[in-house]
């Protein structure tokens, strides 16, 4: 009955928070994420309410993997500058991942098996086995790495909340704050530049888009290498 119990209210945190999420301004955020442009005028919109829509995008971002959380982090830099912005961020990511951890251990394996491939979850089984902490770190730190994915997968794990929060902060630091900072700079360019890094992005992504799995298999050999280092 505990376990019962457990299970719903972990169903329940979700449906909370995309609830709240679609309920600002009558909008969905989540299509939003994956535009930073559409985001950016909806966040402008809500005014004094657009920090915690920021922070639930994030959250968002972290539960409905593998959503770009750069998106958020652009737009939130280019609002609220790069430290506020990095501030707000982090916030949501922090809450995101601890919801993510404590959803996959009430609910379970099989939701992570229908979001995660085995071979991703045998992964992280491993590293786990083997108290690999760097490894994990080195996920959430280093790009076209499946971070959010990570998140629930970890939350399978004896690893706790006290070990598994700070290694996703301190990994993720580095790169939201760069999309912050790129976020802020967007100010000082003008219509030519900001053409000319479109121009220069579409391409980037589709070529991501296409080539992600042997990015992902080139990174975890990275990981493994620096891991084994130690």
């Amino acid at each position: 009955m505990k376990q019962r119990w457990q299970q719903f209210a972990a169903v329940f945190a979700i449906v909370l928070i995309v609830g709240l999420a679609l309920g600002l301004g009558g909008h969905s955020l989540v299509p939003l994420l994956y535009d930073r442009q559409a985001l950016e005028a909806f966040l402008t919109q809500l005014g004094p309410w657009a920090p915690i829509a920021v922070v639930l995008a994030e959250i968002l971002q972290v539960l409905l993997a593998p959503v770009p959380g750069q998106v958020v982090g652009i737009v939130a830099g280019y609002l609220y500058g790069v430290w506020w912005g990095t501030a707000l961020c982090m916030v949501g990511l922090v809450v995101g991942t601890i919801l993510a951890i404590w959803i996959a251990r009430q609910i379970g394996r099989p939701l992570v098996e229908r979001l995660a491939s085995p071979e991703l979850i045998a992964r992280l089984d491993g590293y786990v086995e083997r108290r690999s902490v760097m490894a994990i770190f080195l996920i959430f730190l280093l790009p076209f790495l499946p971070d959010d994915l990570t998140c629930l997968i970890a939350g399978l794990t004896p690893l706790s909340l006290g070990q598994l929060v700070p290694l996703a902060f301190l990994g993720r630091l580095p790169g939201v704050f760069v999309s912050c900072w790129v976020g802020s700079q967007a100010h000082n360019l003008s219509w030519e530049q900001m053409a000319l890094v479109v121009v220069v992005a579409i391409p980037m992504a589709v070529l991501f888009l296409r080539y992600r799995l042997q990015l992902e298999a080139k990174m975890f050999a990275i990981v493994e290498r620096i891991a084994n280092r130690r």
